[in-house]
């Protein structure tokens, strides 16, 4: 069974970006295949309180810019934003962003996109708060428009909410054709526009593994109805240590788990539970020597 293992690493509350830095150079180290970021102005107040933080104060370093620092210090773990909401961005500029960091870290970006779920945030930064069938019109919408300039010279695109017309855009990404797109959620209409678009999906966070199997073949429905052959990596998540397991017996039953099911990437999400910085690294170490050499070649 090939598996690989990523980390979902918090840049709030007692996350700073020394601590951030520190985790994701660990797993850099540890041989851990990608570190993802949460893509947001603020959180709601719980997120805060179940990692330690004050929620009075709602921190948030921003995502793709702690991600290009990142990728400057690391030198193969991928990088990527779980999620980063389409509808809260100009697409242009997020696909400027994102091959950016794409040429700074010599290939290593994955572009995780959602259609946006706190509305507080949206409204606090004066975004424009749409019902979901609209935020997710507005994600593919976008999602073309990136697509189009990361591969082509000249990009036009006139869609219902975006427009590019004849747009240069230079330096191209350094992956080929793009870099890869993963969608995050599991309505109907992401596994849809995974199915179109996607190259990975992101789940929510401790899905059952009935519930990620269940997923899995609705994906693989779509694709069929849509007539798409390729391979979409399939990523879970689960929380430490409520997910994953407290001891390492728990460790090894569920990744075994979750990779029958179907699983080619598995996180492990800090983002949940009051995990301090120094014991993220620590289960990072022990996870990697305990469960890594089942998977290796």
């Amino acid at each position: 069974m090939k598996l690989q293992f990523g980390v979902h690493l918090p840049i709030h509350g007692v996350y700073d970006f020394a601590a951030a830095l520190q985790t994701a150079l660990t797993a850099d180290q540890l041989g851990y295949h990608s570190i993802w970021v949460g893509d947001h102005f603020f959180l709601p107040e719980g997120a805060y309180v179940n990692l330690g933080g004050d929620p009075r104060r709602p921190d948030k370093l921003d995502a793709w810019t702690a991600l290009a620092a990142i990728a400057v210090q690391t030198r193969q773990v991928k990088l990527g934003t779980r999620v980063s909401p389409i509808p809260f961005y100009l697409p242009a500029r997020l696909a400027k962003i994102v091959a950016t960091i794409d040429v700074i870290s010599q290939g290593r970006v994955i572009l995780g996109v959602g259609a946006g779920w706190f509305r507080e945030e949206a409204v606090a930064y004066g975004l424009k708060w749409a019902n979901h069938r609209e935020r997710i019109a507005r994600m593919v919408d976008g999602v073309e428009v990136i697509l189009k300039l990361w591969t082509m010279d000249r990009a036009t695109h006139h869609g219902p909410y975006y427009t590019v017309a004849d747009a240069p855009f230079w330096p191209k990404p350094v992956q080929i054709p793009h870099p890869p797109a993963w969608f995050g959620g599991s309505s109907p209409a992401i596994i849809e526009a995974t199915a179109r678009y996607g190259d990975g999906l992101l789940p929510l966070t401790d899905l059952s593994v009935d519930q990620f199997y269940a997923l899995s073949q609705q994906l693989a429905a779509a694709a069929d109805r849509l007539r798409v052959e390729k391979k979409v990596t399939l990523a879970p998540s689960l929380s430490y240590p409520h997910g994953i397991g407290a001891t390492p017996a728990e460790w090894v039953t569920n990744t075994h788990r979750y990779g029958e099911a179907g699983a080619d990437l598995l996180l492990v999400d800090f983002t949940q539970t009051k995990v301090s910085p120094k014991q993220a690294i620590a289960f990072l170490e022990v996870f990697a020597h305990t469960v890594f050499p089942a998977y290796q070649a």
